[in-house]
């Protein structure tokens, strides 16, 4: 797919956002956000036959799941005591594992809610349920911080919120005429690609309760570019109250990182963008007025002082399907022709490693890693990736990075700019000739200094000072 066809994509999607009647039921439409270039993002509006199993749910499993919650599940959200008389710093996150509901730490924000408690700044977490539990078992195992968001809210705004859905639909296919594409799909903007609405509708709807009862002095939510944030941001500047938004950029961007970085309507920008490091920052400053401040990241690690280093190669793929099946099978092959080398597959927190266990069956060399990052990084001379933002704690342990290279597919390595053109591989005999030339070379600091600069230590300073 090439790179002027994504582009023209974002710019339609740019115009009806926007357009002078633009509202927030237009931004609340998740494919008018468009996030990247990363090719199972793009599946989403063009043809691609070699993205598969990403999605496929069909319309009435997912019809019937959605009536299930509506039957089954509980309104909004429950607040225990201590919750319901507020807290001084409120932070929105995504629980994308059962494992991780009974934790102080959380998968995006790290310690920084336990560690302002600490501090004597109260702060809540109010979590958004990725996982395929119900709420009622879910929220049975969180500590006394975090507040669940059940997977519906009343039932007039569930019916409201279909509604827009289709005033929405009826409304762009008035005002604008879909652009000629090369691939692009025939049902981009149709009816039931909307459907993303009734989420971040809902969400809206929810997070605007929840905010008048705690009335934080600061509400921290995830940015990345998706459709829901911009929501968030907007309802929070309607509600008029003492209660500011920051938005928390977390993880990587690739060359060609669309939403993110582009602001919109002013109702719809963040009024402060706290950043995982100095790069990021930068790359904010040169498209938004807002404050920007550096408040670190959970990924910041100091590297070990002594690593053993062996033959063995660690595999990090990201939480889609397609990209998790192509690294295994690449994987697989090279395990066929280095029986001497040890394989580690570390799955994503988001994906269910027992739908691949099959695969590995006949291959002593494979292991699917039970251990933490830092201790396959530990034994690890080389780290296989595509578009993982852990390859940037493995560049900072000193394992020698190697990107897989799809043929016709965008480039999303996060590191692109300064990567080393033989650390490139499309095949398994580009890759054996790279690990034969890099056994005793080291690893490029220019590599090391980028990914020291990209996330650096948390620093809570950043979050006090904006109270």
């Amino acid at each position: 797919m090439k790179i002027k066809y994504y582009k023209q994509i974002c710019k339609f999607c740019d115009k009806v956002l926007l357009s002078k009647g633009s509202t927030k039921y237009t931004y609340s439409i998740s494919a008018l956000h468009v996030l990247k270039e990363h090719p199972v993002l793009l599946s989403m509006y063009f043809k691609n036959k070699s993205i598969k199993n990403e999605n496929n749910t069909t319309f009435f499993k997912k019809l019937f799941v959605y009536l299930k919650n509506f039957i089954y599940e509980k309104k909004n959200f429950k607040l225990k005591k201590n919750q319901k008389t507020g807290s001084k710093v409120l932070i929105l996150s995504n629980l994308i594992n059962e494992s991780y509901a009974s934790k102080e730490y959380d998968f995006y924000f790290g310690n920084i809610e336990k560690n302002l408690n600490k501090s004597g700044i109260k702060t809540l977490t109010v979590l958004r349920n990725f996982t395929n539990d119900n709420s009622k078992k879910i929220e049975k195992l969180l500590p006394s911080s975090k507040i669940l968001l059940f997977k519906k809210t009343g039932f007039i705004k569930e019916i409201f919120i279909i509604y827009k859905m289709l005033a929405e639909y009826l409304s762009i296919k008035r005002k604008f005429k879909i652009p000629k594409i090369n691939n692009l799909k025939p049902y981009f903007l149709s009816f039931f690609s909307m459907r993303s609405m009734v989420n971040n509708l809902r969400l809206y709807y929810q997070l605007k309760e929840l905010i008048i009862i705690i009335k934080p002095s600061l509400f921290i939510i995830p940015y990345e570019g998706h459709a829901w944030e911009r929501l968030i941001i907007k309802m929070v500047k309607e509600l008029n109250i003492k209660t500011k938004i920051a938005t928390y950029q977390f993880s990587i961007s690739t060359k060609h990182q669309h939403s993110l970085f582009r602001p919109l309507k002013k109702e719809y920008n963040p009024e402060l963008i706290l950043t995982s490091g100095n790069i990021t920052k930068k790359y904010f400053q040169e498209k938004y007025s807002c404050e920007i401040k550096i408040l670190g990241s959970n990924k910041y690690k100091k590297p070990p002082k002594i690593n053993k280093k062996k033959n063995v190669i660690l595999i990090i793929p990201e939480a889609f399907h397609s990209e998790t099946d192509k690294l295994l099978n690449f994987t697989i092959d090279l395990a066929k022709i280095l029986p001497s080398y040890k394989f580690i597959f570390r799955f994503h927190p988001m994906m269910e490693r027992k739908k691949f266990d099959y695969k590995i069956l006949n291959y002593k060399n494979i292991q699917f890693s039970k251990n933490t990052l830092e201790k396959d990084l530990f034994i690890s001379k080389f780290v296989l990736f595509r578009g993982s933002a852990a390859v940037f704690e493995a560049v900072i342990n000193k394992v020698k990075p190697i990107y897989l290279d799809i043929k016709d597919q965008p480039n999303i390595n996060p590191f692109i700019e300064f990567f080393p053109k033989n650390y490139n591989v499309q095949n398994v005999k580009q890759l054996l000739k790279l690990i034969k030339l890099e056994k005793k070379r080291k690893i490029d600091k220019q590599l090391i200094k980028f990914a020291n600069d990209y996330f650096t230590k948390i620093n809570l300073k950043a979050i006090k000072s904006s109270i």
